[in-house]
């Protein structure tokens, strides 16, 4: 019996050896591996920019009449008139058919509106309004019959100008210039996230998450009489916003 509990008592002894050996090897495991952790969460967040100049490639430019009148088909007819001189006005300009589109006619009604006008008589009971919309890829015709608008004028068709043509970067533009700007804006990152690991002793290492954001399109000639649609030289700009590893 005295020998069967000294075997006893050694084999615990044994195992509870075995058992703190474990545990301290466990710990020693779980410490490395939280020490790994923190070196794999070592990071930047860098951004980069990349900006280029390119002109819009559609122009688009509503010429639109408005007459009044107390006769509805006769100022119909006046319209319809109009219309006709700027569509040929336009073909002669240089214009194609499939580059010209009349609008919808919009006609109001004064005698049917709650509040009527002060001075408003039976000569001036309908306002018709109707445009041609001069759509087009030739930006540059499209910018000089803007500017010689005036010779309608000297034909006696008074044109309602909403400000000018409105010039647009497609979107299969942006497809084609994308790529290129979003390779100048990593590298932009990438040149940040060096220049960071530099002054910290670090070195980068593999991008940890990414993020394109957004392509923004400017006036070239930022002003605040000038808004990005106005103007047929554009600036497009590119943000992506990067997270490199570092490494030691």
């Amino acid at each position: 019996m005295q020998r069967s509990a000294l075997l006893l008592g050694f084999l615990g002894i044994v195992a509870a050896v075995l058992i703190a050996a474990g545990l301290a090897a466990g710990g020693y495991l779980a410490g490395r591996g939280v020490a790994a952790s923190r070196l794999d969460d070592r990071f930047v967040t860098v951004k980069g920019v990349a900006e280029i100049e390119a002109a819009a490639d559609l122009a688009t430019y509503p010429l639109r009449v408005t007459m009044t009148g107390g006769d509805l088909i006769g100022t119909k007819a006046r319209i319809d008139d109009a219309l006709q001189q700027i569509t040929a006005y336009l073909r002669d300009y240089g214009f194609g058919e499939d580059e010209l589109a009349a609008q919808r006619l919009e006609v109001q009604d004064f005698f049917s509106m709650g509040y009527r006008p002060e001075g408003l008589t039976e000569d001036s009971r309908y306002m018709l309004a109707q445009a041609v919309l001069i759509r087009s890829s030739n930006i540059d015709l499209v910018t000089k019959v803007s500017q010689d608008v005036g010779e309608l004028v000297r034909r006696g068709i008074v044109i309602n100008d909403a400000g000018g043509p409105t010039y647009i970067v497609t979107a299969g533009r942006l497809k084609e210039l994308k790529p290129h700007l979003i390779r100048r804006a990593t590298l932009a990152a990438k040149d940040a996230a060096a220049e960071f690991a530099a002054t910290s002793g670090s070195k980068v290492g593999d991008i940890r998450r990414a993020n394109q954001g957004v392509i923004v399109v400017r006036a070239r000639d930022e002003s605040p009489m000038i808004q990005e649609f106005q103007s047929a030289e554009k600036r497009i700009r590119a943000v992506v916003t990067i997270e490199y590893l570092l490494a030691r």
